[in-house]
């Protein structure tokens, strides 16, 4: 295409630079996700510098050309080694998991809007290489680079920041348009104003930089410089399309935007590379408002309120820049001295005049000193020296990256893991290790073995060296376990987690994120379930009507009327509301977790559900505190839980939905107690009969129905039991050697 034979030699050797790059790839993704910056930009560095020098090195050493081709392979193979010993992650086996087909179309139009941009930004340079020389190409390359340059070096760290922070809080639609709108606000008051500045000191910048040789791409970025305020607001349209998760809207505007740009560089080709410079400008101020249009439609960003709040920065760049080109012929020392020391002084100067006329006119038009007050604030904000605590000692060791929460005291708030374990050597370990893996770094783990027969106590011991409490109590039943852990713990925040059960590796960093939003402490947090036997991966989260935010009310409610529950581990509870509920009931060998958590929920002021938290519940049929079977204790236990459920329920509200809803639930438990359970039974319909309702007997299926009719409730009931648990072990061994055979045992 360029009827040169070296350019081939050189893109065979860059070409290592892909395989290079794609090594990083995920490692970098989650350093980023986990908002450890500082030690990505300090990797970019170290690479950068190690580049240089292999340039420079080989350059000395006589190789040519080559010694610019090995720096540009060793930049991204530096980086490379520096990602993956920042982050420790290693692949697995691929499989299939839950959102791995979404995952992949975003992906796909993630890459797709990529590489239609790689196009749009890449058309120019063939365009000009082919239609005129390769002279002509480099003095407009270097024009370009230098518009690039001033506006990506501010944009790709924002922008890094910017879609990890509009992510995390895109549920909340108001807060997530409020920083949308202020974060755009100061791209247009810092854009603007460098565009107006770089227009005017363009051609000294570049020779000052490259020397007088390079004067023709000086007068090119003169057309560059318009339109480089319009690039950087532009850029922020990507933040909402990734942040928002519509990706595929971003490829479908880059096609439209590939198409506008094009065109526009086919008409500007008639007037040279200055001509494309032009249509660059143009594209971008064409395609601004229509493109932040475009993209907040989903989000229901109002572009009247985007305009509302940027229109004063272009004007106030125009008429600075202006006014400033009108004054720079009438200083008349201005061009006195000449060479690079007077380039140097031109910039300054002209600098000085942009930025001061540009800031008075931001006052004038606002008709208040606000912008600046507020732009300061952030600058400092973001200044190192000003940061109270480095981020990087909190997330160490973090992939999920959540940004730095303090108490009242400066200090993180600390999450207390408490585990009361009986006889879990089979799933002990486990569990603890997914304690250990919990990603939000200030954590405190505490184990109370309740005295068991097997070897639990043994093997939680062994993650002793590891920062675990293991403490052995005599035989109490697990309230009492739970009551001394708690009375053991200092943590600001309480994790209930069963001795079978895991956590996913973000699930406390995820809720503990909504604290640093500013959730109070009498607010509950819960999170996603779902239940596994042997596969978590299998697990499938599964929707309730409970995973949602609700009231107190709404949410005992939802449970008792629907017959719902959330597992013990998907709370997380501050210490004052632990404190607040009061402990667990010794009494309750079953259902002792539904009833502790109707007094937390009857505490706290709102339910707030984290929906990226997860947490898997090991659920074997017929075992576990859960199972109530005909033990008559624990069916005794559960009418008591389930008498104070609807005493709890009422106490908040004692209305006719209310009172439905305890019915509700009576009627969906009556076959634990039915028929053998009179005394019970009675109590039951007592307080039916005190809402003005009747309880009907406990409804059989098909397979059940004939044998009551034949032989009556009696031989039902131990019948029915028998044959689900027959069902159920049979599931329960199917799916434990699936697991040895995926395990390779």
């Amino acid at each position: 295409f360029y009827h040169d034979p070296l350019v081939k030699h050189v893109v065979q050797g860059t070409s290592l630079t892909i395989i290079a790059t794609s090594a990083s790839v995920i490692h970098l993704a989650l350093l980023k996700r986990a908002m450890r910056f500082s030690q990505t930009s300090m990797n970019e560095i170290v690479a950068r510098a190690i580049s240089v020098l292999v340039s420079i090195f080989l350059g000395l050493a006589g190789y040519g050309y080559w010694a610019l081709v090995a720096g540009a392979v060793a930049l991204p193979l530096s980086t490379s080694i520096g990602a993956c010993y920042l982050c420790r992650w290693t692949p697995g086996l691929p499989r299939h998991t839950e959102g791995t087909s979404s995952s992949l179309s975003f992906a796909i139009h993630t890459y797709g809007s990529f590489l239609v941009n790689y196009f749009s930004r890449n058309t120019d340079n063939l365009l000009v290489g082919w239609r005129f020389d390769a002279r002509a190409l480099g003095f407009y390359k270097k024009a370009y680079d230098l518009f690039a340059l001033s506006a990506m070096q501010l944009v790709i760290s924002i922008t890094l920041v910017m879609v990890s922070a509009l992510s995390r809080i895109r549920q909340n639609a108001d807060q997530y348009r409020s920083y949308l709108l202020e974060a755009m606000t100061a791209m247009a008051f810092l854009g603007m104003g460098l565009g107006a500045d770089l227009t005017l000191i363009g051609k000294d910048l570049i020779r000052a930089l490259l020397g007088a040789q390079w004067a023709p791409a000086g007068r090119i970025f003169t057309f560059f410089g318009p339109g480089i305020g319009a690039m950087i607001l532009y850029t922020t349209t990507s933040w909402i399309h990734l942040s928002s998760g519509r990706a595929d809207r971003w490829l479908r505007w880059g096609i439209f935007e590939f198409v506008v740009t094009c065109s526009l560089f086919i008409v500007g080709l008639h007037w040279g590379p200055a001509g494309i410079a032009v249509a660059w400008t143009a594209s971008f101020w064409l395609l601004i408002v229509p493109a932040i249009w475009y993209a907040g439609r989903p989000v229901n960003l109002n572009i009247k309120a985007v305009l509302a709040a940027v229109w004063r920065y272009p004007v106030a760049a125009l008429v600075a820049g202006i006014t400033t080109a009108i004054l720079i012929p009438h200083i008349s020392f201005l061009y006195a001295v000449s060479g690079f020391l007077g380039a140097l002084f031109r910039i300054l100067l002209i600098s000085t005049l942009v930025t001061i006329s540009y800031l008075v006119l931001i006052v004038i038009l606002y008709g208040s000193t606000a912008p600046l007050y507020q732009m300061t604030r952030l600058l400092l904000e973001v200044w190192p020296g000003k940061r109270a605590h480095s981020t990087d000692e909190s997330s160490a060791g973090t992939m999920t990256g959540q940004p730095s929460v303090q108490t009242s005291s400066g200090r993180m708030p600390l999450v207390s893991i408490l585990i009361p374990a009986y006889n879990a050597q089979d799933w002990i370990a486990d569990t603890i290790k997914s304690a250990l893996a919990q990603t939000w770094p200030n954590t405190e783990i505490i184990v109370i073995d309740d005295e068991s027969s097997d070897q639990t106590l043994a093997i939680a011991r062994q993650f002793e060296p590891l920062g675990v409490r293991v403490i052995q109590q005599s035989h109490q039943g697990a309230a009492a376990a739970r009551n001394l852990a708690f009375s053991l713990s200092s943590g600001d925040y309480i994790q209930w987690l069963d001795a079978d059960d895991l956590l996913a590796p973000d699930k406390i960093a995820q809720q503990m994120e909504a604290v640093q939003q500013g959730v109070g402490k009498r607010i509950l947090l819960s999170a996603a379930c779902a239940s596994f036997m042997y596969r978590p991966y299998r697990a499938q989260f599964t929707p309730t009507e409970l995973w949602c935010d609700l009231s107190p009310v709404e949410w005992l409610l939802r449970k008792m009327g629907q017959n719902l529950s959330m597992q013990t581990a998907t709370w997380l509870v501050s210490r004052e509301l632990t404190e607040t509920a009061g402990p667990w009931d010794p009494r309750l060998s079953g259902d002792d977790d539904g009833e502790y958590f109707c007094r937390v929920i009857l505490a706290c002021e709102e339910v707030r559900f984290v929906r990226n938290a997860r947490v898997y519940y090991r659920s074997l049929p017929f075992s576990g505190l859960s199972h109530i079977d005909r033990i008559p204790r624990k069916v005794d236990a559960h009418w008591l839980s389930m008498r104070l459920h609807m005493q709890y329920l009422r106490s908040l509200e004692d209305s006719p939905r209310v009172q439905a809803a305890c019915i509700q639930f009576i009627q969906d438990s009556l076959a634990y107690f039915y028929p053998e359970r009179r005394d019970i039974l009675g109590e039951a319909e007592a307080i039916a009969d005190g809402f003005g309702r009747q309880l009907s007997n406990p409804k059989l299926s098909w397979k059940y129905a004939w044998i009551k009719a034949l032989f009556g409730w009696k031989l039902t009931k131990p019948t029915q039991l028998h044959l689900r648990r027959v069902r159920w072990s049979f599931h329960k061994r199917l799916d434990y050697l699936l697991f040895q055979i995926e395990n390779g045992k």
